[in-house]
């Protein structure tokens, strides 16, 4: 019976499976309709692309269908299914396949491009009519959402200092006024200073463009590969250095040190960061350069085909190299291995790998399909460079926006920090003086009213009801989950990938702990109580 149940159990664990597998699907199609709006671009982009050399319906959305890069790929592949071996018209397999897509801007593509394909119009003209309106409609939506952006990321600057607030007038309250279990009421208010940071790094996620800089293929960047190999050991020496010198002292007590611990812990999670997140801005920098001289490298390199004849490794070389920026080394690169006879395919493959951009990688198979295809390798390059251009551009307006968020959020975290560590030593000091007082002088409260005036006036007694280990507690996770929160807020305005978190993780957890560390003893040298204790104790 005990073995059956021990089988019983192991088939209950493989029955999640398909659960499991279910989720993930479902999460991978949630992140691709995500980008549907950019991959909608890139569609149209290649389309009317291969739509210049002249293409058949059928090949163009053949093309389309196989490209499972983007998207809206599934859709097309849905009606060329319907229309090749189920023998319906495109129109009408557009038109069926339109219901079915919950996707506003690709229901109504398909809706116009059934009505032309009825009308007769032809591909090539519809196709590039389609570009230049979705192009624009894109870059209408992208700016309406860097606006809400903005909006939301002033608000989230409110609600920063909101919460530091509500975190310090709870702990002054809990001081002032000894109502309840002053544990319940810090705890409680962790969890309410969590909720609300943290709302607003959702609300700063979901309102941001949604645009990737980096693509997911197994051949990455120099940068890239160094991110992916260190960024899990850094992850876990981190964290494990945040627990072991921060939060375990600050629960169970800490030894003796000339400097606060708990502030090394947060200072020795920024510093193990640092190689990968120097390696993470490094590559988006370059990656950004690469995207801005990716409209030159293409542009030139279709106008020299369309105009000399020459195949593209000979036009490679007829590049001006000075006008290629970041991807000067990685084009010559390209040449040499495409002259020596290297299969094209891979070639491309390993220059696109190597760039690390998103954009070239969605871009790149357009202009070598369309060229391959026999299409005007100029009136290509234009189309190409010119949707990479547009993308490029509404990316420096992210950029912009996300400066001056960050040089706000930086400076305003530090702001924070400093005063809750000070209100928290401020109380810790007055709460130890009150309890060394009592404890020598053995004062009882009715004792108080017999003290001196200028000591009786103070309400001594609210001082006493409120553990020191629960007030640094509740100081060092506010701190934490703040830390925290700004990060994420930072990266989702700027946009990227996540792992630009352990890039802007340096600067903020190194501060708070320096922060941490001096704070705490500049308020003991600045409020200073021994005069009044010594006065006092002359009274008695």
């Amino acid at each position: 019976m005990g073995i059956y149940r021990v089988k019983n159990i192991f088939n209950k664990k493989s029955n999640l499976q398909p659960i499991l597998d279910w989720f993930s699907l479902k999460l991978r199609r949630y992140k691709k309709e995500l980008y549907m709006s950019n991959d909608l671009l890139f569609t149209l982009t290649y389309m009317a692309s291969i739509s210049t050399a002249n293409l058949t319906r059928d090949k163009i959305f053949t093309s389309i269908s196989d490209k499972k890069e983007y998207c809206p790929s599934k859709y097309f592949n849905q009606i060329k299914e319907l229309a090749l071996n189920w023998h319906y018209d495109y129109a009408n397999a557009c038109e069926i396949i339109s219901t079915k897509v919950t996707h506003d801007r690709l229901r109504e593509l398909l809706n116009r491009l059934s009505n032309a394909i009825a009308a007769g119009e032809p591909d090539n003209e519809f196709l590039t009519k389609e570009w230049k309106l979705f192009k624009t409609k894109r870059k209408d939506e992208f700016e309406r959402d860097l606006e809400t952006t903005k909006e939301w990321s002033n608000a989230y600057t409110a609600l920063l200092v909101s919460t530091s607030l509500v975190a310090i007038i709870i702990l002054l309250s809990v001081i002032l006024y000894n109502v309840g279990d002053p544990a319940d009421t810090l705890y409680s208010t962790m969890v309410i200073v969590f909720f609300m940071a943290f709302l607003g790094v959702g609300l700063l996620f979901s309102s941001s463009p949604k645009d990737s800089k980096v693509h997911g293929l197994s051949v990455k960047s120099k940068e890239q590969v160094f991110i992916h190999k260190w960024i899990p050991l850094t992850l876990v020496l981190s964290t494990l250095a945040v627990i072991i010198f921060t939060i375990i002292p600050t629960f169970i007590g800490s030894p003796e040190f000339f400097i606060d611990i708990k502030g090394v812990g947060m200072i020795l999670a920024g510093v193990i960061m640092i190689p990968v997140g120097i390696a993470a801005n490094r590559d988006i920098d370059k990656i950004n350069k690469r995207d801005e001289s990716y409209t030159t490298f293409i542009s030139s390199l279709g106008s020299i085909i369309s105009g000399s004849g020459l195949t593209v490794p000979k036009a490679l070389l007829k590049i001006d190299p000075k006008n290629l920026g970041e991807l000067k080394d990685m084009s010559q690169e390209l040449y040499k291995k495409l002259a020596t006879g290297l299969d094209p395919t891979l070639c491309w493959e390993r220059f696109v790998g190597e760039t690390g951009s998103y954009l070239i990688y969605k871009f790149t198979n357009v202009f070598v399909d369309a060229v391959n295809f026999g299409g005007n390798a100029e009136v290509v390059g234009e189309l190409v460079s010119s949707s990479n251009l547009e993308l490029v551009l509404l990316r420096m307006k992210r950029e912009r926006i996300s400066k001056g968020f960050t040089s706000l959020v930086i400076p305003l975290h530090v702001a924070m920090v400093a005063l809750l560590l000070f209100i928290g030593q401020i109380l810790t000091i007055f709460s130890t003086i009150i309890s060394s007082l009592f404890a020598q002088f053995d004062v009882t409260d009715s004792e108080l009213s017999g003290l001196p005036t200028s000591m009786g006036s103070m309400n001594l007694g609210i001082f006493g009801g409120v553990p020191l280990d629960l007030l640094n507690q509740f100081v060092i996770i506010v701190i934490i989950i703040l830390t925290i929160a700004n990060i994420l807020a930072i990266v989702a305005v700027k946009g990227g990938p996540m792992y630009l978190v352990i890039y802007y993780s340096i600067p903020i957890f190194i501060l708070s702990g320096v922060l941490m560390i001096i704070t705490p003893p500049l308020v003991k040298m600045a409020f200073s109580f021994n005069g009044a204790l010594d006065s006092l104790a002359g009274g008695f």
